[in-house]
């Protein structure tokens, strides 16, 4: 499966859910469209209703169910996009249009990563940087020795 598929299918899930538990219902009630060459326009309609009343039913209380609906939307739309590539330049013109017209609408992703044991490291990579701080000297100790110096 394709990088860009996976990636759009993740952000439009992503995005239509944030929209959704926003309240802007109106703006994302344009997606069912990307259906309409299979013949799903009104079935996918009913589903983006019934997401939008789960989802106002739910949180704050349960913010569990904004991750799972937007698990649902994700599938729906990578299987949409690998049966209709069509449609991935009108998502991403959807997705570029509900974000201009409502700024509230943003994709955050949070990572936390732990490494509890002598000496360990623990790394993780979102957007494709890492960054490396090397902790501080224990006092009276000077600095940590570094890779480029010889030990």
């Amino acid at each position: 499966m394709s990088e860009v598929i996976e990636s759009l299918a993740h952000e439009g899930g992503t995005v239509l859910v944030t929209a959704l538990a926003t309240g802007l219902v109106g703006a994302a009630q344009r997606l069912p469209r990307l259906w309409r060459r299979e013949g799903a326009e009104e079935r996918m309609a009913a589903e983006l209703e019934r997401s939008a009343r789960e989802l106002a039913d739910a949180q704050p209380e349960n913010p569990e169910v904004g991750a799972r609906v937007a698990v649902v939307w994700e599938t729906r739309l990578r299987d949409l996009l690998m049966t209709d590539p069509a449609a991935r330049d009108e998502l991403e013109q959807l997705l570029a249009e509900i974000r201009r017209e409502h700024p509230r609408v943003t994709t955050t992703t949070t990572q936390h990563i732990t490494a509890s044991a002598p000496n360990a490291t623990a790394q993780g990579v979102i957007g494709g940087s890492i960054y490396n701080h090397a902790p501080a000297a224990p006092p009276g100790h000077g600095a940590l020795p570094s890779s480029d110096t010889p030990a």
